[in-house]
């Protein structure tokens, strides 16, 4: 059969068009079979939330709490939804998944086909990096049973056809008001820098705590083990002879660990120590990976001498340092058998709510608990 286009130039109709255009002009009868199954017997849609806030503030916790019970109302009025549960992350970064524990919670429910649509208040609160958003999203669309997202300010389902573009356009938003934030919040710590305000976190810090004021002050029985570390290396002992003796005296490090050479070196090569305080020795990568790199001249360093209160004097802070670069010049003793081993130790919790209190070693005999709590009574 020869057809003619719109030139006016014949075509060809192949054997396979004709047998398409036959079956279209014939016409047959075809009964229709009638759904079986009524709406109201469709299993209940799977629904799930999910809430964040970055912060444990005070004045985020009300928004937190009401977004929990938000969700848990909402889903319950619905007659077309059965609530599966609510994933909450306080205090967890929108930059990255990994630390949102409820969140890889929630994820791998969607693996295990729990659930079938997630809410969540914001793009933002879901995620502030666009590759985590887009492999995340993709995946749960992937799945045997497909999850969507419900972003509810934008009123947009993630298995919506036409949603793919408008969200990869705004996660990258989110994205970008991520890296301001991040910005800010990194000028905000450098101009403390320049003024002389250094931030010390001290709940990890051997020799130092916090009074009720947020001052730096010396915890005068922990400042009693740096100078012991101080005063035997001076004299010689090794490192890793100073670490046997702390550990067979029983005082831990002060994250309650074991002592080992590397943790005598950190202490020994602390300047804040004898009062000086180095800002910025180390850098935040990029706000996303929270990635730290030791400060190589790569940015400015900020230097607050007297900044903190001295526990050994910067001349022997000095001299360790020596010693440091050429050990074998101050190991004049190699038997360490009559060096004298620091007094038992009892630690204090330094921050949090119980703030003060005594750890009790569970090694302790009951007479040496007895003694201790004795002791803590009169002080």
């Amino acid at each position: 059969m020869v057809k003619k286009n719109d030139f006016g130039k014949e075509k060809k109709v192949t054997k396979q068009q004709k047998k398409i255009q036959d079956a279209f002009d014939n016409k047959r009868k075809v009964e229709v079979i009638p759904a079986k199954i009524s709406d109201s017997h469709i299993q209940k849609k799977r629904v799930a939330a999910y809430c964040r806030v970055s912060t444990y503030a005070e004045s985020q916790s009300g928004s937190f709490e009401l977004q929990i019970q938000s969700y848990k109302e909402k889903i319950r009025l619905n007659p077309e939804w059965k609530l599966v549960d609510i994933y909450a992350d306080r205090g967890a970064s929108g930059t990255t998944i990994k630390k949102r524990e409820q969140f890889n919670r929630m994820l791998n429910d969607c693996r295990l086909n729990k659930i079938d649509l997630i809410i969540v208040k914001n793009i933002s609160r879901f995620s502030r990096n666009v590759l985590d958003f887009i492999s995340i999203y993709r995946e749960l669309k992937a799945l045997t049973n497909p999850v969507g997202v419900y972003i509810e300010d934008l009123n947009i389902n993630t298995l919506d056809t036409t949603s793919e573009t408008l969200l990869l356009m705004l996660s990258v938003v989110a994205q970008a008001e991520s890296e301001q934030k991040s910005e800010a919040i990194t000028w905000s710590i450098i101009e403390r820098f320049k003024k002389g305000l250094p931030i010390i976190p001290t709940h990890n810090f051997l020799g130092f705590t916090k009074d009720r004021f947020g001052k730096v002050v010396i915890e005068e029985s922990e400042a009693e083990i740096v100078r012991f570390i101080y005063k035997n290396f001076l004299e010689g002992v090794r490192a890793v002879d100073i670490a046997s003796l702390l550990n067979e005296t029983n005082i831990p490090t002060v994250a309650g660990n074991k002592w080992k050479s590397s943790s005598i070196y950190r202490v020994l090569r602390n300047e804040k120590y004898f009062g000086l305080v180095i800002m910025q020795k180390t850098f935040t990568v990029d706000c996303f990976t929270h990635k730290k790199k030791v400060n190589h001249g790569e940015k400015p360093q900020y230097l607050l001498r007297n900044g903190l209160p001295a526990i050994v004097s910067e001349e022997d802070w000095e001299l360790v340092q020596e010693l440091l670069l050429n050990p074998r010049k101050g190991f004049k003793k190699k038997v360490v058998k009559n060096i004298e081993k620091p007094r038992n130790f009892v630690s204090t919790i330094k921050s949090g709510v119980f703030k003060g209190f005594i750890v009790i070693d569970t090694k302790w005999t009951k007479e040496e608990v007895a003694e201790v709590l004795s002791k803590g009574e009169h002080q």
